[in-house]
């Protein structure tokens, strides 16, 4: 684990308390229960150690959807724009990239990954503006022509709108939106996919499990299934991307923006980079 791995997950810690306001007994137990943790599991990949804290969290606080306020405000505040951001797409001299572009920039809001800007609108009309890093639109257009079946693997809270949009501009007649099966961060469950109506565009499976992130090894046989006969995955956020970074297959897209410096370093971007990029594994 990185240092700035160690931090951030203390971080979450201290954003949990601050924001939930247990009783200090509660509270101390839970700070300790984390660093214990952190102290013997430090080897462990971020994903798996941000699903234990979350576990941990839950349980000790007694409460089983720690953001759930932020992600029903964020599910709200984009939804309400929708027919704006979907005419924009629609106007746009590339819908397909447009709408793509939009889903990158939602990733932003990531309470995970301590990223959520105060003006989260304006911030994407910024980003709207600035280029992506890395640029495969065009190979997944392609791809998505030729798919007989595409699996969609969703992240965060608000981010799902744009994610809804994109979807909608593919007009591909079996895609396939994974959730997570549990809350966990401002991660997606069955629960926000119902508040922005995702099934009026695609099916909606969960994975299986609460990790914020897809980890293969844990997720249901149902969610495998589906993850094996699909022709083209098309990853949504930074979680996602640790989770799946080392899979051996080129019908593989990441979309997200790279939030912290260890992940920018690894795919040689500047932090807060946007990036639509083939998983090229030969």
């Amino acid at each position: 684990m990185r240092r700035e791995c160690y931090y951030c997950h203390t971080k979450t810690v201290d954003k949990i308390l601050s924001k939930h306001k247990p009783l200090l007994n509660k509270a101390e137990k839970f700070r300790a229960s984390v660093e214990n943790y952190l102290q013997h599991n430090w080897y462990l990949s971020n994903p798996v150690i941000a699903t234990h804290i979350h576990r941990m969290g839950r349980e000790q606080l007694e409460n089983s959807d720690l953001y759930r306020k932020e992600k029903r405000d964020a599910n709200k505040l984009l939804m309400g724009k929708y027919d704006y951001w979907k005419a924009k797409v629609t106007n746009s001299k590339n819908p397909f990239h447009t709408a793509a572009k939009l889903a990158v920039i939602g990733n932003i809001i990531d309470y995970g990954a301590h990223a959520v800007p105060d003006k989260i609108e304006e911030f994407i009309e910024e980003m709207l503006l600035k280029p992506l890093a890395v640029d495969d639109s065009a190979m997944l257009e392609e791809k998505v022509r030729k798919a007989k079946s595409i699996l969609y693997l969703g992240d965060n809270a608000g981010e799902i709108v744009f994610d809804k949009l994109f979807i909608e501009t593919m007009q591909h007649p079996d895609v396939t939106f994974a959730v997570r099966n549990e809350a966990v961060i401002n991660d997606v469950t069955r629960n926000e996919a119902r508040q922005v109506e995702m099934t009026k565009v695609c099916k909606v499976i969960s994975n299986g499990y609460d990790a914020p992130s897809t980890l293969l090894e844990l997720c249901s046989p149902n969610f495998l299934r589906t993850y094996e006969k699909a022709d083209l995955i098309i990853s949504k956020g930074q979680g996602n991307f640790e989770g799946l970074m080392d899979e051996k297959r080129n019908d593989l897209f990441f979309l997200f923006m790279a939030k912290c410096q260890p992940i920018a370093d690894m795919v040689q971007v500047e932090r807060g980079s946007m990036l639509i990029k083939q998983n090229k594994k030969d």
